[in-house]
């Protein structure tokens, strides 16, 4: 059932992102999904201020409009969760500057409270290994220094380690959330496709947000 509700605002003074509330950190657009409900199906429904960060497109090396449909279709489970009727038009689509960077971000119509930023970084596989079409770019390529820099999927951007942390570490300071979510930055990684112990992308985007609450001092509550 539809409530009716214009949701609660939640900008920033700069208009750029929201503060308080929720932010979550996910490796692909699926993943806030499967690994960090119901907490997030929770904080939408309560119209609490979320705020979702897609490291990669999830792409897999397709080329053409396929990571574009996981985008789409992430946006219509938010819409769901939030209890919006699937017959109404929720999208709206634009961008947010942050660090000298135009980043793709969504958010719904008359509910300000939500907000997705994608950083559409390469998917890089389940080992790390990365695709073809990526030209072999992968997250923990970067991380551990076998790339000097990773560039988007729509060529938007291109990232050094430290950019991408500094990015992370604004996103951070302009959000001002109260509760940090993460996936594993714990668990361990294979160098091997035979011998695959977690998702690469999982770990080392969770890694990475964990540096950058680092740099920041982040008082949030943070769970992995």
């Amino acid at each position: 059932m539809f409530r009716n509700t214009q949701g609660s605002s939640c900008r920033a003074p700069d208009d750029l992102v929201r503060i308080l509330g929720s932010i979550y950190f996910s490796a692909h657009p699926v993943d806030s999904l499967l690994f960090q409900n119901p907490d997030l199906f929770h904080d939408l429904y309560v119209f609490k201020c979320v705020t979702t960060v897609i490291f990669t497109s999830g792409d897999r090396g397709i080329k053409g409009n396929f990571s574009l449909s996981l985008e789409h279709g992430l946006e219509e489970a938010y819409s769901w969760m939030a209890g919006l009727p699937m017959d109404v038009p929720s999208q709206k689509n634009s961008s947010v500057r942050i660090n000298g960077y135009e980043i793709p971000s969504w958010s719904m119509r008359n509910m300000s409270n939500i907000q997705i930023i994608y950083l559409r970084i390469p998917d890089g596989g389940p080992a790390g290994q990365g695709y073809d079409a990526n030209d072999g770019e992968s997250l923990v390529k970067l991380y551990n220094g076998k790339l000097k820099s990773i560039t988007t999927t729509d060529g938007n951007a291109t990232y050094t380690l430290d950019e991408l942390k500094d990015l992370l570490s604004a996103i951070l300071n302009m959000r001002q959330a109260n509760d940090i979510r993460v996936l594993d930055h714990k668990a361990s990684i294979s160098n091997t496709q035979d011998t695959i112990s977690h998702n690469t992308d999982h770990v080392i985007s969770a890694k990475l947000v964990m540096d950058a609450i680092n740099r920041t001092k982040n008082g949030a509550n943070i769970t992995a």
